[in-house]
């Protein structure tokens, strides 16, 4: 049966069409003048392709045929831009990471209210981004798949957890060259706030026990343990000074 040119530009732009996701733009261009992907959008092309494949198929089962179809394109323009199905995992990783659009700015926190309410903030963001169900999904990928294939766990670290917790631990380091806080090991004080915010509604999410948690949870997760931080890694003279006034 034969398709009309709107229709096969459609398909194309779905990863319908089998074989050069580039056909739709030729299909669309003006004839004599053909049409080009930019390369940021062939790149962002592949890696919504590329997720997609590993969480229905799982990391191992899905070979790079399977996301250059998905992704309407050639197996070669894939391999130009993504070595191997390792390198690939990890720019997707990536890319969820840097979709945040989210950081801690050193500022002016001259205080521990300031620094609090910059804590509540990042810590905020990204515990509405690990909990929910896409990024868990990806966390039980992983797990599933660690012992067959180690490199999609140390991409998945390298490129998630590690780089978030550095944030926050540079910008507590930070605080304590101020003397805003007192944070005598910083990448512990990171692990530990990601850890009091998170842990324990992610493993009940990832296994199942419940769905992800609203809003209002986390925020009470959040401002708790922000608390208790703060207590802890108030400045030695603001602790002693109060101290004395109890």
């Amino acid at each position: 049966m034969m398709r009309s040119k709107g229709s096969l530009i459609g398909l194309a732009q779905h990863g319908g069409l089998a074989g050069d996701a580039e056909a739709a733009c030729r299909l669309g261009g003006r004839r004599g003048r053909p049409c080009q992907i930019a390369e940021p959008e062939r790149r962002q092309l592949l890696l919504d392709a590329a997720e997609s494949v590993f969480l229905e198929l799982g990391y191992s089962a899905a070979s790079m045929d399977d996301i250059a179809r998905r992704a309407g394109m050639s197996k070669k323009t894939l391999y130009r831009l993504f070595e191997t199905k390792e390198s690939l995992f990890a720019a997707v990783i990536a890319a969820r990471r840097a979709s945040l659009n989210v950081t801690i700015e050193p500022g002016e926190c001259a205080d521990a209210p300031a620094a609090g309410e910059a804590l509540r903030r990042y810590l905020g963001v990204m515990a509405r981004f690990v909990l929910a169900p896409r990024q868990a999904a990806l966390y039980r990928l992983v797990i599933a798949e660690s012992q067959r294939a180690p490199e999609l766990a140390h991409s998945f670290h390298r490129e998630g957890p590690s780089k978030c917790r550095a944030l926050l631990s540079d910008w507590l380091a930070l605080q304590d060259a101020r003397g805003s806080l007192h944070v005598a090991d910083p990448q512990s004080a990171a692990g530990m706030l990601f850890s009091m915010v998170i842990s324990d509604l992610q493993m009940c999410v990832l296994i199942g026990e419940r769905g992800a948690p609203d809003e209002a949870q986390i925020d009470r997760g959040v401002n708790r343990a922000v608390e208790l931080f703060l207590e802890g890694a108030a400045p030695r003279d603001k602790k002693i000074a109060g101290q004395e006034r109890g």
